[in-house]
This record gives C-alpha cells, sequence and structure tokens, in this order.
C-alpha cells in the first residue's frame, strides 16, 4: 500500500507542474500577443485561443457589456463551443451567468463544480452539452469601468485553486492594460488624422483648402502641355462686414450655404475655400476667354441673392477674379493673382475682371513697399507692441509676446500683413527679427532694473532665421549684450519651420533649450501638426490659433479641436496658451477645459512699451480660477420669467449659484462664461427645443448634466434625446419640489465625480509624460 502511495504522489505532482507550467505558458503567450497586436478584436481572439492551446482550458471566451442595453454580447471564443452558438445563448438566456455574477459583484467568479452551485443551475444542460465541470469569468477594465468578462472552463472538476485564480486575474489584468493601451493609441491617430485633415480642408464646409488647391493647381498646371487654364476666385465682399453686424455666430450658416449654391453649378469642378472669404475653381482647357468671362458672371449671380441668416436676409456681394496660365504667370502665382483682382477696385457695372499687372498699382506699391522697408530699419521706423500674456491660475501677467509695427514717415503704422510678408521675401526678416529680439530682451531686462516682476518675453522666428545656421549665434549674441536670463526669453516657432530642415532644426532648438531657453509652438493646428515631430521637438507650450478660438462658445466643432489639442498637450505634458481671446466666454470655457494662458483683446490689446510698463506697474489682472471642487453651478433656462422666479426661490436653498435665462442663444454664453455643472430646461421654447439645446451643449461640455423640464411630453423627441445621451433626466411640470432638488443634487455628484477623475487622469498623465522625458534624458545622457 505504501508503495503505491508512494507512486501516486509524483504522479499527482508531476500532473500539478505541467498544468501549472501550461498557466504560465498561457501568460507568456497572451502577453507577446498584447506587444504585437494592435486591434482589440484580434486581442479578444487571441486571448481565447492561447488559453485553449497553451492554457489546457477545453472552452474559453470574451463577453462584453453592450453600452445603454446592458447586454451581455460574446465576442470571440474557442475550443468546445462556437461563437453563433455562444450568441444563441445569449438569447436564449439573458446573460451568461458566470458572467452576470461577475459583473454584479465587480469581482473574479470561479466554480469548481457547476452541479453543486445554485446559482448555475441554468447553465447546467449547456455544461453538459460542452462537458464543463469547472470555470471562472474575469472582470475587463476600461478606463476605470468594467466592460466584460474573459471566461475560462474546463472538463476537470475542482481545477481552480489560489494559484490559478492569482495568474487568470494577471492575464484579465494584462488584457485591460492593453485594451487602455491600444483605446489611447486610437486616440492619437484619431487626433492627428484630424489635424492633417484641417490643414488640407476647411472645417466648416469640408473643402479643399487654400494648400491642397495650390497642390492640385500645380500639378494640372503640369500636366496642361501648354493649354490655356483659367483660376476663378470668387470674392464675397460684403461677407465681413455682415459678421461685424451679426457677429461670427452667423458665419457658419452664411459659408455653407454659399459653398452649397457654388457646388450646385459646378458639379464637374472641385470648388475650394482659400480664405475666409474667398472661393477658388480651376477650369482646363476652356473653349475662348469668352467663354471664362461668362462663367465667372454664372459664378457670380448664383451668390448674388439674399442669404438667409439669423432670421434676416443679406447680400454677399461677391466678385470673381480671373488670372490665366500660361499668361499670366507660373502655378506658384495663378491663385495669388486671381486673389488679386477679385479684390481689385472694379466698375460697378461688371461682375468679374481678367488680372493685369498693374491693374490696382499693386506692382508699384510692393515695388515702393520694398525700397522703404529696406530704409525703415536704419532710420528707426520699426517699434514693438507687447501683448500680455495671463496665467489663467493666479490671473496675472506672466509673459508677454513682442509683434512688429512699423511706423512709416507719411503713412502711418502699416498694418504688418503688408509688410512681414515682404520682409520674409526680400530676406530683409534676418536682420529685422534679430533687433526684434535685441529690443524685446533690451526692454525686458529694464523692467526688471526698474523694480517691475520678471516676465517670460516671447519673440517670434521665422524660417528664413535657420537658413543661414546663425541663429544659435544671434541668440546668443543678444543675451550677452542685454544681460537677461535665458530662462525670460521665449522663442515661438511654427510648424513650418520644423519641415524645412528637421533633424537640424530640431538639434539647434535642443541646444538652445539646454541653456535655459523656452520654446512654443506657434498656430498650432493651422499647418501640418505631425505629432511625430511634436515628440522631438523641446516646445514647453503650445498655442492654440485664434481661428479655432473665435468660435469655440457656440461651435461643437471648434470646441471638440481645442479640446482635444488641450488633452493631447497635457498628455506630452505641454501647457497650451490660446490666441485671440476677446469674450468672458471664451475665458470660461478655456479656463474650464484646462488651458494654462490666454492673450488677446479681451485683457489688452497689444500695447506701446510705455503702455505695457504701466500694466505690469499696476499690477493689473484677471480674477484667478479656484482650484479644488468645482463651485456648484445651476445653469436655468426658460422661455418664461414667472418659472425661472419659481425655480430659483426653490433652489436657492440648496447652496447653488444660480444663473439664469429665458434665451438660448444667451444660455451659450452664460455657459462659456460660468462653466455650469447642471443645466436645467424647458422643452418648448421659440429659438429651439430644449432637447436640441442640450444636444449642442453635450457635443461642447460632454460633463455638464443636462435635465428636462417641461409641461409638454413630447415623447418622440425626448425619447430619442434620452436614448443618444443628450439628456440625463426628463421631469415635467408641475413639479414636485422634493423630486426636482433630489435629482439635481444626484446630478452635480456625477458631475463633481467626473470633474476629480478628469483631474486624476490629466495628473496621471502629466506624471507619465515627465517620467518618460527623465527616462529618455537619462537614455540621451548614457
Amino acid at each position: 500500500m505504501a508503495e503505491t502511495e508512494s507512486t501516486v504522489a509524483p504522479e499527482m505532482a508531476q500532473a500539478e507542474l505541467e498544468r501549472m507550467n501550461r498557466l504560465f505558458a498561457m501568460l507568456s503567450h497572451i502577453n507577446r500577443s498584447i506587444v504585437r497586436i494592435e486591434e482589440t478584436q484580434a486581442l479578444y481572439d487571441a486571448a481565447c485561443r492561447i488559453a485553449v492551446e497553451n492554457g489546457g482550458f477545453d472552452l474559453a471566451w470574451v463577453v462584453l457589456i453592450e453600452p445603454g442595453s446592458g447586454r451581455a454580447v460574446p465576442m470571440a471564443v474557442a475550443g468546445a463551443a462556437t461563437l453563433e452558438a455562444l450568441e444563441s445563448l445569449a438569447d436564449e438566456q439573458p446573460g451568461f451567468a458566470s458572467t452576470d455574477l461577475a459583473l454584479r459583484d465587480e469581482r473574479p467568479f470561479v466554480f469548481n463544480e457547476i452541479a453543486d452551485d445554485l446559482r448555475l443551475a441554468s447553465c447546467r444542460s449547456v455544461s453538459e452539452r460542452w462537458g464543463i465541470h469547472s470555470g471562472g469569468a474575469f472582470p475587463l477594465r476600461l478606463d476605470g469601468a468594467i466592460i466584460g468578462t474573459f471566461s475560462v472552463m474546463s472538463a476537470l472538476p475542482g481545477f481552480f485553486r489560489e494559484t490559478e485564480i492569482h495568474l487568470l486575474e494577471e492575464v484579465a489584468d494584462d488584457l485591460s492594460f492593453a485594451l487602455e493601451v491600444i483605446r489611447r493609441e486610437e486616440k492619437r491617430i484619431a487626433t492627428e488624422t484630424r489635424m492633417r485633415y484641417l490643414a488640407f480642408y476647411d472645417a466648416q464646409t469640408g473643402m479643399p483648402g487654400r494648400i491642397l488647391f495650390e497642390e492640385r493647381l500645380a500639378e494640372i498646371c503640369r500636366e496642361t502641355a501648354g493649354k490655356t487654364l483659367a483660376v476663378l476666385v470668387v470674392n464675397l465682399r460684403s461677407y465681413h462686414g455682415i459678421l461685424q453686424l451679426l457677429g461670427h455666430g452667423v458665419g457658419q450658416e452664411i459659408i455653407r450655404s454659399a459653398a452649397a449654391r457654388l457646388e450646385s453649378i459646378l458639379p464637374a469642378m472641385p470648388v475650394a475655400r482659400v480664405t475666409e472669404s474667398k472661393f477658388a475653381v480651376v477650369w482646363q482647357d476652356p473653349a475662348g476667354l469668352d467663354m471664362v468671362e461668362e462663367f465667372a458672371w454664372k459664378m457670380a449671380n448664383a451668390l448674388a441673392d439674399g442669404v438667409h441668416a439669423d432670421g434676416q436676409e443679406v447680400f454677399l456681394d461677391p466678385f470673381v477674379g480671373i488670372s490665366v496660365f500660361p499668361r499670366d504667370g507660373t502655378a506658384s502665382e495663378l491663385l495669388r493673382y486671381a486673389m488679386q483682382a477679385a479684390a481689385a477696385d472694379h466698375d460697378s457695372s461688371s461682375l468679374c475682371r481678367f488680372f493685369q499687372s498693374d491693374m490696382d498699382g499693386s506692382s508699384r506699391l510692393r515695388f515702393s513697399l520694398d525700397a522703404a522697408l529696406r530704409r525703415a530699419l536704419e532710420h528707426g521706423e520699426f517699434m514693438l507692441h507687447y501683448q500680455p500674456q495671463v496665467d489663467l491660475s493666479s490671473g496675472r501677467v506672466i509673459g508677454a509676446e513682442a509683434l512688429l509695427r512699423w511706423q512709416r514717415p507719411g503713412h502711418g503704422l502699416v498694418s504688418p500683413l503688408d509688410f512681414i510678408p515682404l520682409l520674409e521675401e526680400n530676406g530683409l526678416i534676418v536682420e529685422v527679427g534679430e533687433w526684434v529680439m535685441l529690443e524685446a530682451c533690451r526692454r525686458s531686462k529694464q523692467w526688471q532694473d526698474d523694480g517691475l516682476q520678471p516676465i517670460r518675453i516671447a519673440v517670434n522666428l521665422s524660417a528664413r532665421q535657420f537658413c543661414n545656421n546663425e541663429i544659435e549665434a544671434m541668440v546668443r549674441r543678444v543675451l550677452d549684450v542685454t544681460g537677461l536670463d535665458p530662462r525670460l526669453l521665449e522663442l515661438e516657432v511654427t510648424e513650418s519651420i520644423v519641415l524645412h530642415d528637421s533633424d537640424a532644426i530640431i538639434n539647434t532648438l535642443r541646444t538652445l533649450a539646454a541653456e535655459g531657453i523656452s520654446f512654443a509652438l506657434d498656430d498650432f493646428g493651422t499647418g501640418y501638426s505631425s505629432l511625430s515631430y511634436l515628440r522631438r521637438l523641446p516646445v514647453r507650450r503650445i498655442k492654440v490659433d485664434r481661428s479655432f478660438v473665435t468660435h469655440i462658445t457656440s461651435s461643437p466643432g471648434d470646441a471638440a479641436i481645442v479640446r482635444a489639442v488641450v488633452g493631447m498637450a497635457h498628455s506630452l505634458g505641454l501647457s497650451v496658451i490660446a490666441e485671440g481671446v476677446e469674450t468672458e466666454g471664451q475665458l470660461g470655457f478655456l479656463r474650464g477645459i484646462g488651458c494654462e494662458e490666454i492673450q488677446g483683446y479681451y485683457f489688452s490689446r497689444p500695447l506701446p512699451e510705455n503702455e505695457f510698463k504701466a500694466l505690469l506697474r499696476d499690477g493689473r489682472c484677471i480674477p484667478s480660477g479656484k482650484d479644488g471642487h468645482p463651485e456648484r453651478v445651476l445653469l436655468l433656462l426658460d422661455d418664461e420669467p414667472h418659472i425661472l422666479s419659481a425655480l430659483n426661490r426653490l433652489l436657492r436653498r440648496e447652496g447653488y449659484r444660480i444663473i439664469s435665462t429665458t434665451s438660448a442663444r444667451e444660455a451659450f454664453d452664460l455657459l462659456a462664461a460660468h462653466q455650469p455643472g447642471v443645466v436645467l430646461c424647458d422643452q418648448r421654447m421659440p429659438e429651439m427645443t430644449g432637447t436640441e439645446f442640450l444636444r449642442r451643449v453635450r457635443e461642447i461640455y460632454p460633463d455638464t448634466m443636462r435635465i428636462v423640464l417641461s409641461g409638454y411630453t413630447e415623447l418622440n423627441s425626448v425619447i430619442d434625446a434620452v436614448n443618444k445621451g443628450a439628456v440625463y433626466k426628463f421631469l415635467t411640470k408641475p413639479w414636485d419640489d422634493q423630486e426636482l432638488s433630489e435629482n439635481i443634487r444626484d446630478a452635480f455628484r456625477i458631475y463633481e465625480l467626473s470633474h476629480e477623475n478628469r483631474d486624476l487622469e490629466r495628473r496621471l498623465l502629466a506624471c507619465e509624460a515627465a517620467a518618460g522625458s527623465l527616462h529618455q534624458s537619462g537614455i540621451q545622457s548614457g
């Protein structure tokens, strides 16, 4: 007997060892797959297959929770069952018993004999069909929430012991980590794709933008082989005046209407939006210039009729400029010449004109400007204005951007748009750029010597300044002459600079950064915003271009872009400064999404040196941002003032800061300025329905909790809004005071929880980015 027992014991030990080896092999194979696989479905399939082939399980599957319905949906399976069989089981029984129990308890659920567990009674017939005795379901998580389970089953009873359970929990944790990585990569790719799209396409109309149009025009010119080609640009001359009268909110409506009209009459010709108020088309090999002129009249007439915007009819006053290839110039000049013709003074009896080299004296003007610019620096005609940069946390001025101005004798201040491109073209930007940096650093040092608080001074760099490889020497020369601390100098570069000679320029920037100089990436999002370049650049902050800031309080698209840029920057450990901030609403929105700094007319226009120095001396600032938990701000929207009064009386005792309005349009401004955590809105209003208003709120402020309160039970629109997530709660009038108060309290609790989670995630990303930078620095120093 003893001999038999001594023989069995080693055999059992050997079987146990083989089983553990299989489990470790499964864990190893799954981890190798995680490193290799970049798509979620492939990850699910591989995990199930490896569990059966390497782990020795008879059946493995992945089940995910369907958003909205909460139904368990099988995604992958390997072993004794097929995906069709699992789907049939899901239809017959609402969920899988082991999966349901794991999801309910939010922890692994394991059984060692299905016949002994009363909770699995409904599954016994299935287990007999597949020969299952023991099994386990292990939760999968994404962004901290359980999204499904990874389940493994065995024909052996008593398979799962503490060691096996710990190993399988590790497998589920590794799969969850892989899902996080894949999701993060998908977000990164989506962001880079969006930025690339914006570089080549107009965000408001979806049409090709100027860069793409010029590329296609150059290609067409190469392929014409001596044939005639015409470029037509239609200029909506009253567009900017309309925006000044009616506000920028109507711009998108007007421009989309104009784009639709052009596309309807030009089905065979792609239309491009080349500036805010100009569209362009290319006509290849026209039958004659008279046909081109007739076609231009057709374009202008299509846009001459009134456009309805903001409840009234407006007229765009279109005029078409035409340039002809090869008569007027090269491919690179055609669009510019057509735009000049479209903008030129003209006979009011015509709707179009062809480009002529002296049509508006532009050639003489450019010659005169060029000659005057060459004397301007020598004669001391240049000056600097300084636009304050404000920290949103403290509200204080922490920096200034130095902006070049030209006081031309006999002409007054010349617009930078008129002379800076000419400085770039004739090469004077190198000499003038050094003067700008020298003057800005000298003034900054003088302010400190006069007892003012040291601030960062930002100076723009041009691509031409990098051409002769003298930028390092120039910066050091300026700092030596002025004695300014390098840590107070920030150089602003654009994406186009880096694309000229990326490796050499990046090395130059890194050398200067090592000496304490900081860098900001200017006009972010308006060019080819390659994240691969961004990771390599030693920039500390990103500047969001004013074109995205202008409509962030009313345009879900612009709001989403700015929010994505801020989130991406923070994930890379960078800060963000927004340009062109002109309203309290824009300020509130940017502060709400975590933007660190702003500059723009809301705080101050660019100031001459003496006025800027006075601003610093007076300590002018804006109210600082509040730390900690967000203030409980409640927005009430109802077109009946007595309803707002009643709600105010009821809810003021809850300690909320209540803001209210009867206008949906005004509500968008209040949302941006005050960042309410909860919005309570009537359903039937004159400007738009409550559910439509809340849909837009959700797109711009996804964390804000949204409640409809209405005496009209328009079920179709309300149910649709609830199903699509636009509405958190729907309550009816007359309301129950206690029920309404409790629902609002619950909504604030949910909002504050999401606010805390977002802050935690932001801090975690910043820590990860800092750790990555330290690791990279260690590699480089090693």
